[in-house]
């Protein structure tokens, strides 16, 4: 008998014996998904389709299963995988390109969900499911304004001169074309001093009660689903004086492949100080709505270098989303133009922790409820002066028309 043929008649009968072994093993994983999915755990469901999937690479059916069920599970991007994967199987499969569509609507990315849903009505007017997309997705008004107000209540411990502040901020973004965004904001600070203590020559430390400052912001730049750059400016005076005008000039870069990379800069001009900062940041998917935040700050402070570490847990669900984080490494004087807030303190920031809630509301109102809280180092030249606490709550509520 030829070799050729002793080696068909082997490769036939391996077939044959591994065959019914590789179709047990579809059967079982494809029970097990369906336990786990009636018990609701629609990402351990997934997982055991996914074991089996490398055998089956053109199984379209297997492939929009384990979409569906990642798309529930919240786990949008693994969707997004299968989903484009299923395409790649069927470029024809409407459910291939809804699935796409919906699961980038979920991530903010309407801009480049949209299209799926015009394709498909194109070729059937009357589909449903792709009207609803495009209704969730609409495209954008050639201007659209969105304003807000943040109302901010302070409080201090063990500080030698503050007792508490209230500042109230109001804000106006224009949108042109929903992608270049123009926005200014102004923030009105005023903060409660200690009683003065007597000096020994009879003469009080300081004469006033109360310190006020005044804050102005703009911003101009592009942003999209995928890419922001936006150049900021910022303007701070207090009524001491004693800092007198500061300007503040800076930028923030965000570019969105596989999660979200950001930088923010600034550059602060005092009369007393020059301040240049950098924080760099990653955002990371970790499935089920979370995403975490690993950065840094670093700062050069006329000649000084400073940095501190940043982490942040965040979890979004439907319209709400919380967040928690915190820093560690002194900060002095941190210009945080992107949040529009600048911390005009003599103190160096020695560490840091937040936490918030942001809720979109119907009829395009947003509320975001907001905790921060700054562990201050104590002035080396000022005798009054201690380790002390800083806290700030924060209440927003902003519309889009």
């Amino acid at each position: 008998m030829p070799h050729w043929v002793r080696w068909s008649v082997a490769l036939l009968g391996l077939c044959a014996m591994t065959a019914p072994a590789w179709a047990d093993q579809y059967a079982d994983a494809s029970q097990l998904a369906t336990e786990k999915e009636s018990q609701g755990q629609l990402d351990r469901a997934a997982e055991a389709l996914e074991e089996i999937a490398p055998q089956y690479p053109q199984d379209l059916d297997l492939t929009l299963r384990m979409a569906w069920l990642r798309f529930r599970a919240m786990s949008y991007r693994r969707a997004l995988s299968h989903y484009r994967h299923a395409e790649q199987i069927s470029p024809e499969s409407s459910d291939a390109r809804l699935g796409i569509g919906w699961t980038l609507q979920r991530l903010g990315r309407c801009d480049d969900a949209r299209p799926y849903f015009e394709a498909l009505l194109a070729q059937h007017p009357e589909h449903s499911v792709a009207k609803d997309g495009l209704a969730a997705c609409p495209h954008p008004r050639a201007v659209s304004v969105s304003m807000g107000a943040t109302l901010t209540a302070m409080g201090y411990s063990d500080h030698y001169l503050r007792n508490a502040g209230v500042a109230v901020s109001p804000r106006l973004e224009l949108s042109i074309l929903g992608k270049w965004r123009i926005g200014a904001a102004y923030r009105y600070s005023d903060f409660f001093l200690k009683v003065a203590p007597l000096l020994a020559s009879g003469s009080y430390a300081w004469s006033l009660s109360t310190i006020n400052q005044h804050e102005a912001y703009a911003h101009a730049g592009y942003s999209s689903s995928t890419f922001a750059l936006m150049a900021r400016y910022a303007f701070t005076q207090d009524s001491r004086g004693s800092t007198s005008a500061a300007h503040h000039i800076g930028a923030s870069l965000r570019v969105s492949y596989l999660g979200d990379a950001q930088l923010h800069v600034a550059n602060s001009i005092y009369s007393d100080l020059l301040i240049v900062r950098a924080a760099p940041s990653w955002r990371l998917p970790i499935g089920r709505g979370f995403s975490v935040l690993l950065g840094g700050v670093g700062q050069w402070a006329s000649g000084s270098l400073l940095g501190s570490g940043v982490l942040e847990l965040s979890f979004v669900r439907g319209r709400a989303s919380l967040y928690a984080g915190g820093s560690y490494g002194e900060q002095i004087r941190p210009a945080q133009l992107e949040l529009q807030v600048i911390t005009n303190m003599l103190e160096r920031i020695a560490a840091s922790a937040w936490g918030g809630l942001s809720v979109q509301l119907p009829y395009t109102f947003s509320l975001i409820l907001d905790y921060r809280y700054d562990r201050l180092r104590r002035l080396t030249d000022i005798p009054l002066s201690s380790e002390s606490n800083a806290h700030y709550l924060t209440l927003g509520l902003s519309k889009a028309f």
